[in-house]
Order: structure tokens, then C-alpha cells, then sequence
């Protein structure tokens, strides 16, 4: 009977232990594996095989240690990856990001939004980031910057998704002018940002959260707080900083993203999937090429292409390059297999431009936006010398297919008229008339001079690509500098914000202005 019991306790003890060691294979506890717990490990991959990663919803309340829903993360998943490569976590309990946590919690319709557009991109972010070893939380920083819209535009001039202002897109190498601009570019952009933000980190001692906010207020304005703190004999960490009001939301709205990206389920969100997987590719091309034929040529539509080649202004590649376009992965082969069968003469259109009294060929290249030599090349010209009448053939600006194009017709100055009482009566900007008849918008006008207007203008209030700015009146402001500056018309700025053409604007007075960032 004793040896019985004994063989009976062996196995019982036996069956226990198994339970036991099956059930912490499934429910991990320990500090190392419970997100409450662990202390996030300085690598930007998970050490645990694919196929044995989980995300673990453990509920608002994180002293618990029983998970409250537990499930396996895709392997194909893009949200898997971001979340290995996060570092920030010690700062998503902060009280201070409480209100935004909230926010973003009780918007599932605005994630929806950002994140449909966010698809074609968050693969090519992601790649670079990791490439660079960088925080994977900066993958969502266009949500704070663009809600990743390439094409938006603040009252600041900051473009695209990463929101350069042209000086600091210059300074990282993007390029800006009548036909591209690099700061709307995905790939160039995202480039740029990586650097400038890899410099900032570098430049506040590996301090993410003085980088970023100096990546939204620049790095001066961060460390002149700083200096001042430590006159003070005050912290000089983020939160103890006096900056401008923007700044002090920015981080903390960028951290309570990362913490509903980073924990959806109990925020009561719902991510899209997205695959780990590239949405695009880039094909180099020899010669410039219109993006409508560019489309056409994918079988994809041609808003689509434009979100993935956004730095190109005028619908069509710049002539000395970039001689690249991105498509769909997808679209890839079907492209390069209708492009190969296409003569390069009707890639992109060309244009006849008449010679007239008094034209010069830098006059005729800067009206256009092309370098002498390209003008040189694309006519076999050996010299600057032009003939009247000559024809001259000019590189396609893709302005025949634009949603934007116009027709033009000529209006005879007279007496006493003004550009902007010209441009007024038209229903176009005085930039438009100074584009179109090349001519110097600070150079007074003369009775019998012939301008290039609008023919059959009419109201202009909205155009597709526009985006509303907030701006804020600065001090010598005027309708005319203002609307100068966004290539808008005055009664539209009239209109928009119902004002009164007869008072004066005032410093601080709050602007609504649709702007197209293409034009500008």
C-alpha cells in the first residue's frame, strides 16, 4: 500500500510541475517579459524569435501582474516591429501627456485617417530608422508634424511630412526650387529629418526629449532655456524648461501617441494592419517624364502617384533631375515593361516658346525654371544669341495635364492702372500676372504694355491640393505682403475671414488662408 501512495505521489507531483512549467511558458510574469515591469532593453530588435513574440494588454491598472488579454502579434505585422524598436517607454506615464493619451484615446476616426495615409510611408520610415539606429518612436512623429499628408504646409512655411522650413531644408541638403522641392518628398525628407534629428540627439548628449523639442523650436531656443535653468540653479531636463507654449505640447503629444500605438487595446484603439512590407519602390529613369503619363503607364490613379512623388511641383520630374519616381511595388514591372515600349519624345511634353523683341535666354530660362545649359542642350544652341521668331523648344512642364492650368489672354495697360488693381479685376494673384508675362513684379507698369491675365476667369475659393493655414499677423503685415507671399488673391483673403478691405490689419489678428503648396 506504501509503495502505491508513493508511486501515486510521484505522479501527481509530476503533473503539477508540468502544469506549472506550461502555464509560465504561456503567461510570462517576471520583470523581463511584463511591459509593467521590464525596463526596456537599449536594442532595436526583440531578442525572442518571431514566432514566440506576444502582446501582452495588461489593463490600466499596471500593478497587476495577471494579463488581461493576451494574444500572438502578427509576424507579418509593421505595428510589431515599431514596438520592439521603442526606447521612450520610461516617459508614457508622465502625467503631463495625460490629456493627450486621452484625446487620441476617445479619436479612433482621426487614427483611421492618419494612418490610411501613414501606410504608403510607415514601411520606408521604419527602415530607415532602424538603419540608424534611431528610437522607432520617431516613426510617429509625422502624426504630430503633417498627420502624414506629404503636402501639408503651416503658416510658417514648414512643408511636407517632416514640416522643414526652407532654411533648415537647406541646411540638409533639400533641394527647393520652381520644379522640385525636397521637403515634400517622402524619401528625400525622410532623409533629412533622420539627420537633423540624429544631430539634435548628438548635440543634447543623448537627451531624446531636448532633441525633439529643438526639432519644433530649434536648438537655440532649447538651449538658451537651458543656460537659463542653470543660472537659476533649476533642472534642465525637458519638463523643467520655460519654452514657447507649441514646444511644450509637441513632446509630450509625441510620447502619448507612442503609448496608444505601443498598448492600442487598452486605450480602446484599433490599429489598422499593416504588412512588414514595402508599399513602394523607386525606378531611376534616363529623361524627364510627366506624372499623368507616369500614371497612366502604372495603371494606378494619378493621386496616388502624386502622395508618393510629392517634391515634384509641376506634375511632371525635374529636367536635371531627380530621374526617379516611386510607384506601388505592384505597379513596378507592368511601368517599366509599358515605359520601355513608349519613345522617350512622348514621356513628357515640349513646349514652343516664340522669341520676342527684347527676349535673352536667361530671361527665357528663369521664366520657366531651367538652368541655361538644359535651354542650350535641348535646341543644339553653341551661344546665348536668339533671333526674333525663333522657335525655341522648352523641356515639359507638365503644366498641359495640371489640374491648375489656365487659359491666358492679353490686357493692354492703361493709364493709372496698377498690377494690383489688374490682378483684382481678373480674379488672380499679381504673382500670377508677374509668372505669366515674365515680367519684374517691383518694376512700374507702362501705358500700351501688354500683360498675360486669365481668360474667362472666375471665382478662385477653392482648388483641389489646398490646405487651410491659421496665420497670424506679424507687425508691418499688409493684405498686399501677405497675399504677395502665399500667391493669393486679396478678396479671397477679404472673403475667407469676412473682413473689411477699409481697416487695418492688426499684430496677433488671427488669419484663415487656403494655400496651395505647390504654387508657393
Amino acid at each position: 500500500m506504501q509503495i502505491f501512495f508513493r508511486a501515486y505521489l510521484i505522479v501527481f507531483i509530476a503533473l503539477i510541475s508540468g502544469c506549472a512549467q506550461q502555464s509560465s511558458q504561456n503567461y510570462p510574469h517576471s520583470a523581463a517579459t511584463h511591459p509593467s515591469k521590464a525596463k526596456k532593453p537599449n536594442t532595436q530588435v526583440s531578442t525572442l524569435p518571431r514566432e514566440k513574440r506576444w502582446i501582452i494588454f495588461s489593463g490600466k491598472n499596471t500593478d497587476k501582474t495577471e494579463p488581461v488579454n493576451l494574444r500572438p502579434d502578427p509576424a507579418d505585422d509593421l505595428w510589431r516591429r515599431v514596438r520592439d524598436g521603442m526606447t521612450l517607454q520610461g516617459h508614457y506615464d508622465d502625467p503631463r501627456i495625460a490629456k493627450q493619451v486621452e484625446w487620441f484615446s476617445n479619436n479612433q476616426s482621426y487614427i483611421d485617417r492618419v494612418m490610411s495615409r501613414g501606410e504608403l510611408y510607415l514601411y520606408h520610415i521604419v527602415e530607415e530608422l532602424e538603419h540608424n539606429n534611431l528610437p522607432l518612436e520617431l516613426t510617429l512623429l509625422p502624426v504630430v508634424e503633417s498627420a502624414y499628408d506629404p503636402f501639408a504646409y503651416s503658416g510658417s512655411h514648414a512643408s511636407g511630412l517632416w514640416q522643414f522650413i526652407p532654411m533648415t531644408g537647406d541646411r540638409f541638403g533639400l533641394k527647393q526650387d520652381w520644379w522640385y522641392d525636397g521637403r515634400r518628398d517622402p524619401l528625400a525628407a525622410t532623409e533629412a529629418a533622420i539627420s537633423y534629428l540624429t544631430y539634435l540627439n548628438n548635440y543634447f548628449e543623448g537627451d531624446w526629449l531636448l532633441a525633439l523639442a529643438a526639432y519644433n523650436s530649434g536648438e537655440g531656443t532649447v538651449r538658451r532655456a537651458i543656460e537659463r535653468n542653470k543660472r537659476d540653479g533649476k533642472p534642465t531636463d525637458f519638463w523643467s524648461l520655460k519654452l514657447p507654449r507649441e514646444t511644450r505640447a509637441y513632446v509630450p503629444q509625441l510620447l502619448a501617441i507612442s503609448r496608444v500605438i505601443a498598448d492600442p487595446e487598452s486605450h480602446g484603439i484599433v490599429l489598422p494592419s499593416i504588412p512588414d512590407s514595402p508599399y513602394f519602390d523607386v525606378v531611376d529613369l534616363p529623361e524627364q517624364l510627366d506624372l499623368v503619363k507616369a500614371a497612366e503607364m502604372a495603371s494606378i490613379d494619378s493621386d496616388t502617384l502624386h502622395q508618393l512623388n510629392a517634391g515634384f511641383s509641376r506634375w511632371v520630374t525635374h529636367p536635371e533631375g531627380p530621374h526617379r519616381i516611386v510607384l506601388p511595388v505592384d505597379s513596378v514591372e507592368g511601368f517599366k515593361l509599358v515605359l520601355n515600349n513608349t519613345p522617350v519624345a512622348q514621356w513628357a511634353p515640349i513646349k514652343e516658346y516664340q522669341v520676342r523683341s527684347g527676349d535673352t535666354l536667361s530671361g527665357i530660362a528663369a521664366e520657366y525654371g531651367i538652368s541655361i545649359p538644359q535651354l542650350r542642350m535641348q535646341n543644339d544652341l553653341r551661344g546665348d544669341l536668339l533671333k526674333i521668331g525663333q522657335r525655341l523648344k522648352i523641356p515639359g512642364t507638365g503644366l498641359d495635364h495640371h489640374p491648375q492650368t489656365v487659359s491666358l489672354a492679353s490686357y493692354r495697360v492703361q493709364t493709372g492702372d496698377t498690377l494690383w488693381q489688374i490682378a483684382r479685376e481678373h480674379k488672380v494673384s499679381v504673382q500670377d500676372i508677374a509668372t505669366w508675362s515674365r515680367l519684374d513684379i517691383n518694376a512700374p507698369l507702362r501705358p500700351g504694355q501688354l500683360l498675360n491675365v486669365k481668360a474667362n476667369s472666375g471665382s478662385s475659393t477653392s482648388v483641389k491640393g489646398e490646405k487651410r493655414v491659421n496665420y497670424q499677423v506679424r507687425r508691418g503685415d499688409s493684405l498686399y505682403r501677405i497675399a504677395s507671399k502665399f500667391d493669393l488673391k486679396i478678396d479671397d483673403i477679404l472673403s475667407w475671414n469676412k473682413l473689411n478691405p477699409e481697416n487695418y490689419l492688426k499684430p496677433g489678428q488671427q488669419l484663415t488662408l487656403f494655400i496651395n503648396p505647390l504654387r508657393i
